[in-house]
């Protein structure tokens, strides 16, 4: 795994507990988890969510949309920063209430620049399971940020908050996200016929890569 960094914004001693969808609930210390924390190494550092990264990831996804549009059924060409801003509120908010996802942004350590993004999916708290989902800033694509950024916060995932599986799913025809599940260890799992729908309107298979810790 990558060497991994967690620096404190804010000190808190207390547990939080955290509750899954399917309300279960477990017990972490505050301490290190969460939006009092960035992950970082030498290369990229990981922030939570934050309303003074708006224009940044608008742009971002701006300049990504032809890349994204064919597996992202989110993606628009020209996403208002009120949308923005929103999906943004909605990402501090899980945060907050530790639900959904904790997803975090990636900044290359060397000039801030903000070139993707990576979040933990809640599956199952009670085990604990995530899933990754990821996203790369196009000019930003091939250069590894994405391989990092998911061996930092596996790091993060089964050192901080107890993780006994992690899983990495994408649509058989992207490629570029196997590449990066197999790049960073994960075992393929299963084959899902025909289960999910693309932004096109297409029908494709899913592939799931996965990772368990004792």
């Amino acid at each position: 795994m990558a060497n991994l960094t967690i620096s404190t914004f804010e000190i808190e001693h207390s547990h939080q507990t955290i509750k899954s969808n399917r309300g279960a609930e477990k017990q972490f210390n505050c301490f290190k988890c969460y939006a009092c924390s960035m992950i970082s190494n030498a290369i990229i550092r990981l922030v939570p969510p934050s309303s003074d990264l708006v224009d940044d990831v608008r742009e971002a996804l701006i300049e990504s949309y032809e890349l994204h549009k064919a597996f992202l059924l989110w993606a628009k060409p020209n996403p208002s920063r009120e949308d923005v801003s929103s999906t943004m509120e909605i990402a501090i908010n899980n945060f907050r209430d530790k639900t959904e996802e904790f997803r975090f942004f990636i900044l290359r350590v060397a000039d801030s620049k903000l070139v993707g993004c990576v979040g933990l999916i809640i599956r199952d708290i009670a085990i604990p399971f995530f899933e990754f989902g990821y996203w790369v800033r196009s000019s930003e694509m091939g250069k590894g940020y994405i391989s990092t950024a998911v061996e930092l916060l596996e790091e993060y995932a089964v050192s901080e908050l107890g993780a006994k599986r992690l899983e990495i799913k994408m649509a058989e025809s992207n490629n570029r996200s196997k590449l990066v599940a197999e790049r960073v260890g994960f075992e393929y799992e299963a084959f899902l016929h025909a289960d999910r729908e693309l932004p096109s309107g297409k029908v494709d298979n899913t592939h799931i890569y996965y990772k368990t810790y004792s």
